[in-house]
């Protein structure tokens, strides 16, 4: 089965099978989810423009939308899984729209995902 564009960035991005349950996928797993090979995985994928080559080039915190989803499989909230799922999509798609190659949006401050975290402790903090 063809997965369709939104069935791939849930599943690449926010880590969602085609029922909503949360798991890790990467490329390879994502293809043998649908019954594909890697290969044609890969062209599916660069054929939706949702490569990582492309994505750290989108202003959309994939990050983010990535842990919400398993916060609220988590949580067994499946109807606003599937909710968070179909708006992060178009959130995304529309994103992709202002694309801009020589902006890099992947270095994202890990220790800072959500407003209001507190800033990073420099690493020699509390090491002496």
């Amino acid at each position: 089965m063809k997965p369709t564009p939104f069935q791939i960035f849930c599943g690449y991005y926010l880590g969602l099978d085609r029922d909503f349950n949360y798991r890790f996928l990467n490329q390879r797993q994502l293809a043998a989810h649908y019954g594909l090979d890697s290969e044609e995985m890969r062209h599916l994928i660069e054929e939706c423009h949702l490569t990582p080559e492309i994505s750290r080039h989108v202003d959309y915190n994939l990050v983010k939308a990535h842990a919400t989803a398993q916060e609220l499989f988590d949580a067994g909230r499946r109807d606003d899984v599937i909710d968070h799922a179909r708006r992060t999509f178009e959130e995304f798609r529309q994103a992709l729209v202002r694309y801009d190659p020589s902006k890099d949006f992947e270095n994202i401050d890990y220790d800072r995902l959500f407003p209001g975290d507190a800033p990073a402790k420099p690493d020699n903090v509390g090491n002496e």
